[in-house]
């Protein structure tokens, strides 16, 4: 009785990882960030319309803030997007698409602290 000879390795071990770094992944999570970003505008809107016609009449004090951060996040998302994959490493690319979930939800955050 023979035994069967162990399948041979494959070269490229990265390849066949489930649970390698994919920079395809990236550019999903970068595009997905966009559509998010009308939605945080919505929510950025109603935060601070809402502070507007209730209280003193003005919006918090963070909403200019607020406004650049949600202004960047595209920013950083088209970044992540649209730079080849030879150009930016793994990290870098991943560091830019937290970047950009990061100015996103601090966009609203920040249109909601309201100090008076």
């Amino acid at each position: 009785m023979s035994t069967p000879a162990p399948a041979p390795a494959p070269a490229d071990l990265s390849a066949h990882d489930p649970f390698a770094p994919s920079t395809r992944a990236l550019w999903v999570f970068a595009a997905l960030g966009l559509p998010l970003l009308a939605v945080a505008y919505v929510l950025f809107m109603i935060i601070v319309l809402g502070q507007a016609y209730t209280g003193d009449g003005a919006s918090g004090p963070l909403a200019g803030a607020a406004n650049t951060a949600l202004a960047l996040s595209p920013v950083a998302g088209l970044i992540a997007l649209c730079v080849p994959a030879a150009a930016m490493s793994h990290s870098a690319r991943r560091t830019t698409v937290w970047l950009q979930y990061g100015l996103l939800v601090a966009g609203p955050v920040l249109a909601a602290v309201d100090f008076s």
